[in-house]
């Protein structure tokens, strides 16, 4: 049952990559499409740049789960990798449980109010001259930290089988 549990918040890391496979090709296209118009026709658009950044935090935001699952956020592996195995094992715990779920659950909490409150005002951007309504950008934020929860909690559950069985789940 818990494996079963695993795997689904795997697949589901996974299908947010592929995901923003499509939102990388719509940002480049569009990016590309906005270069032709402003240096060949003097013509630029007026909502690419905002297209562009809210892609683009998309991507990142809602990648960062795949790459949780991965295990290739950045870490301070000088030290880190200094370590044997089980004690590596046990600062993935620790500090999992000291800093990841904590630091998560408050921002998926704060940037959920951004979120809510954006779509109670009809906030929109005030960046660019396109204007959009900021609430689609600002609810994928708490959507994907909450995928990364997820798939930190999938990990800290296979890292404290390993760490109390010796087994990989």
């Amino acid at each position: 049952m818990i494996q079963a549990m695993l795997q689904r918040i795997d697949r589901l890391s996974e299908w947010a990559a592929k995901g923003i496979t499509l939102a990388v090709f719509a940002m480049v296209v569009t990016i590309a499409y906005d270069v032709i118009l402003r240096y060949v026709f003097r013509a630029p658009t007026v909502w690419q740049y905002d297209t562009s950044y809210m892609l683009g935090g998309s991507v990142i935001i809602l990648g960062s789960a795949y790459v949780h699952l991965k295990r290739r956020h950045v870490r301070v592996d000088l030290i880190y990798n200094r370590f044997p195995p089980r004690v590596r094992l046990i600062l993935d715990v620790v500090f999992t449980l000291l800093f990841f779920f904590p630091l998560l659950t408050g921002l998926i909490i704060v940037s959920a109010g951004y979120a809510i409150h954006s779509y109670q005002v009809k906030e929109f951007s005030e960046v660019g001259f396109w204007r959009p309504l900021m609430w689609p950008f600002r609810s994928v934020i708490p959507v994907g930290l909450a995928l990364l929860w997820l798939q930190g909690l999938a990990n800290f559950i296979r890292d404290m089988q390993r760490l109390v069985k010796g087994t990989e789940l």
